[in-house]
């Protein structure tokens, strides 16, 4: 018994870590997320911070873009014994508004982006279900405040820097086991918050009118986590270590997100339509343990500081994108990306049940004059996956839902 107290803070991989989307989510900015995120490339409003900040510099006056993405995540999870169990109903929101100016400036432009960099979502599972000893809820939250700064050093070639500052806030709940000492389940609850700085880069050259190319770097950035773990409902054989029926501590847990390379293609074969090309390297392999600190530890009970190994890859997401201007005031957009999943077999759990995923995305773009409506809907479509670990065997089933819209407003 006291083994598996010690243990109920050992699996818990989805705490701290962010959702597998990453940068490649699309709830960044519409017009991008209509074009599958394929947009390193384009860059051409001011969301652009998120992706290739060196876009900024095709953007004359002053502009300010912001709205929100609507996600709804469910997952079925089928034991090997065929039970079967499946998320509760959740929509998450996250946000981004970006500001950009030129200052009356030829060449030089500045930014200021807010938007959820490693995404907020989450999952909520029963507490009397079969995954309750793994995850009864998990959710994260991240905002990224980045300060751009932007170029063009030629007619064919800017540059851009930013500066990122984030905030995540993440919260698990999960149910212990305790038959084996005579009592019914007990509680763990873990809530942290931190913050972390990094930086990120883009190029983007245009040779000519048809084509441009992206290249952009987003930084890792190391989050310090400090909150605090509960521990509620300890059976009676048990407190006498704990010092009663709840215990309470503060801990640390350093996390370090993945940095980003992506390179992108755009091109133009007619004045109406744009296709473009986005191949990205998330090095997920930052995320190869979780070490969890204790302020109060309990040596008797085995409850005391852990090094959790969690053994991410690197990855590779492929994005495809389309943009075709029915009129000056229309535009129609598609976009595909494969996402593949940094997550191992043995490490996998319900927290966090990734999988390689296929996204369709569809988006509709109105110009106003000097305003600014875009809108999209993503399918994400997760390929299944069985798994056989030590954690909890089985097979898992997931989709999301993004739908979502940007208003953008232009001052001259």
């Amino acid at each position: 018994m006291l083994k598996r107290w010690a243990c109920v803070i050992s699996a818990l991989s989805f705490f701290l870590m962010p959702q597998t989307g990453f940068a490649g989510i699309p709830v960044q900015g519409a017009k991008s997320s209509g074009m599958g995120t394929a947009f390193a490339a384009v860059a051409d409003d001011p969301s652009a911070m998120a992706v290739n900040p060196a876009g900024l510099t095709q953007i004359r006056g002053t502009y300010i873009y912001g709205g929100t993405t609507f996600l709804i995540t469910s997952t079925t999870f089928t034991s090997p014994s065929g039970q079967s169990e499946e998320t509760e109903f959740q929509v998450f929101f996250p946000p981004h508004l970006y500001i950009s100016s030129d200052f009356n400036t030829k060449d030089l432009r500045l930014g200021l982006g807010i938007f959820s960099s490693f995404g907020i979502g989450g999952r909520k599972w029963d507490e009397t279900g079969i995954t309750r000893y793994i995850s009864t809820e998990s959710s994260i939250a991240t905002i990224n405040v980045n300060p751009t700064i932007a170029y063009r050093l030629s007619p064919s070639l800017s540059v851009g820097l930013g500066v990122d500052y984030m905030l995540s806030l993440n919260q698990v709940e999960r149910m212990v086991d305790q038959s084996a000492a005579g009592a019914g389940d007990g509680e763990f609850r873990m809530k942290g918050f931190g913050d972390g700085w990094g930086f990120n880069v883009g190029i983007l050259f245009a040779p000519e009118d048809k084509w441009s190319f992206g290249l952009a770097y987003r930084s890792k950035i190391k989050v310090d986590h400090r909150g605090e773990m509960e521990l509620k409902n300890i059976a009676p054989a048990l407190q006498p270590l704990f010092g009663g029926a709840a215990f309470k501590t503060d801990f640390r847990a350093p996390m370090t997100a993945p940095d980003i390379i992506t390179f992108g293609i755009a091109y133009r074969p007619q004045k109406k339509l744009t296709l473009a090309l986005d191949l990205e390297r998330v090095r997920c392999s930052s995320l190869d343990n979780w070490d969890l600190n204790l302020e109060k530890e309990i040596p008797d009970a085995n409850f005391t500081d852990i090094s959790v190994p969690l053994d991410w890859k690197d990855v590779w997401w492929i994005k495809l994108g389309m943009d075709y201007k029915l009129s000056e005031k229309l535009s129609l957009r598609g976009g595909y990306a494969f996402i593949e999943s940094p997550v191992p077999d043995h490490t996998l759990d319900p927290s966090c049940p990734d999988s390689d995923q296929h996204n369709f995305s569809i988006g509709l773009g109105i110009n106003r004059g000097s305003m600014i409506f875009d809108f999209f809907y993503t399918a994400d479509f997760y390929v299944n996956r069985s798994v056989n670990n030590d954690i909890l065997s089985g097979k898992y089933e997931n989709f999301t839902h993004f739908a979502g819209f940007s208003i953008g407003r232009k001052f001259r």
